[in-house]
């Protein structure tokens, strides 16, 4: 798959190409969300990860972007923990997955890539309602 990743943190860039590129995924970086935006136009990535902490991102015109190409890719939303407002914020705009930085093994990118991927392909009505913990 063709994935690019739309964020500033290095650590997280470099973790995620030595988990992705050697399974096969051809994968782009680019640190700012103009750019990245620019990219996905041209590239037609399968894959799109990308930081809630690009303003662009949360307020929703960003992901409006990547909404809009065809094929529409799928997006991976990346954040900090300490960020789920934003990434909350984000979701609600338009991401198919979540990945909470730092991953702790490289399967975790795996199966984000999957469900975005499956999300993208499965139309469902979005609900804007905060999530809830299930019990037992």
């Amino acid at each position: 798959m063709k994935i690019l990743i739309a964020d500033p943190d290095w650590n997280f860039l470099n973790q995620a190409r030595e988990y992705l590129e050697p399974m096969g995924h051809l994968v782009v970086h680019e640190t700012n969300a103009q750019a990245a935006a620019a990219r996905a136009e041209q590239w037609k990535p399968d894959v799109i990860m990308v930081s809630v902490e690009f303003p662009e991102c949360t307020e929703g015109d960003l992901l409006a972007t990547f909404q809009n190409l065809h094929p529409r890719p799928a997006v991976v939303l990346t954040s900090q923990l300490e960020n789920f407002a934003e990434a909350w914020r984000a979701w609600q705009h338009g991401g198919d997955e979540l990945v909470v930085k730092p991953i702790l093994h490289g399967s975790e990118l795996h199966v984000a890539l999957l469900v975005a991927m499956k999300n993208v392909h499965t139309p469902r009505q979005r609900n804007t309602a905060a999530p809830m913990a299930k019990t037992a």
